[in-house]
């Protein structure tokens, strides 16, 4: 055979051989799936159920709320397991959103501040508490059989004068099987470690002002009516 002929047949054997891995390598992704190769980008809903919105009855106050831009950045990474694929869960971006939705249910006046509280702001419109909210702590859990998220967050309360009155850490947990087994699975498995979190911390809200827990605002028109 002629040297030409086999230069020839040796790049037609390894053109064929490299077409063949290819194809392996399609098969191999349709199999498992982008999100076993690639990782699981996270998003929750970012709504409450109309449970928690049937289960909570307004309070007839006025309060205000501040989520610092980072609570909306917050994210996790946490696998979960060392033989996990990689996770990353946009917790802030659902989280904060569902915090507004819940203070809007559960007082009579709300007010959503975009900038840090002020003494000023304070005065300006008659705001006799403001509750700031961060996260603490973002776990994972992942099992051949189950999934569990917990997520710890904290709320600082602040008297019109922005001196602390009251700090609260809540904790929301959901654990489920086969999480990722099903479509929407982990998001799914998210929002509802987000709601429990959420639920506790309105719980302990409205708790407080009824049973005058905090110090009394001196702005009168923010009581709770008897």
């Amino acid at each position: 055979m002629h040297p030409e002929v086999t230069g020839v047949s040796r790049f037609m054997e390894k053109h064929q051989f490299a077409k063949i891995q290819f194809l392996l390598l399609v098969l191999i992704l349709s199999q498992t799936g982008c999100a076993r190769i690639f990782g699981w980008d996270i998003h929750a809903p970012g709504i409450l159920s109309e449970q928690f919105l049937q289960s909570t009855q307004a309070l007839p106050q006025r309060i205000a709320l501040y989520v610092p831009p980072d609570l909306f950045r917050y994210e996790s990474r946490d696998r979960g397991s060392r033989t996990a694929d990689p996770q990353t869960y946009h917790v802030g971006e659902a989280y904060g959103p569902m915090m507004v939705e819940a203070f809007q249910g559960a007082f009579d006046e709300f007010i959503f501040l975009e900038t840090e509280p002020t003494e000023a702001i304070m005065r300006r419109y008659g705001i006799p508490y403001v509750v700031v909210i961060r996260i603490k702590e973002f776990q994972n859990r992942v099992t051949w059989r189950g999934h569990a998220i917990k997520i710890v967050t904290e709320a600082v309360t602040l008297d019109s004068h922005l001196e602390e009155c009251g700090r609260f850490e809540a904790t929301g947990i959901s654990d489920a099987e086969k999480v990722f087994a099903k479509k929407g699975g982990p998001q799914v498995n998210l929002n509802a470690a987000l709601e429990n979190n959420i639920l506790a911390m309105i719980n302990y809200l409205q708790d407080a002002l009824r049973t005058g827990t905090w110090p009394e605002s001196q702005l009168t028109s923010g009581k709770v009516k008897p």
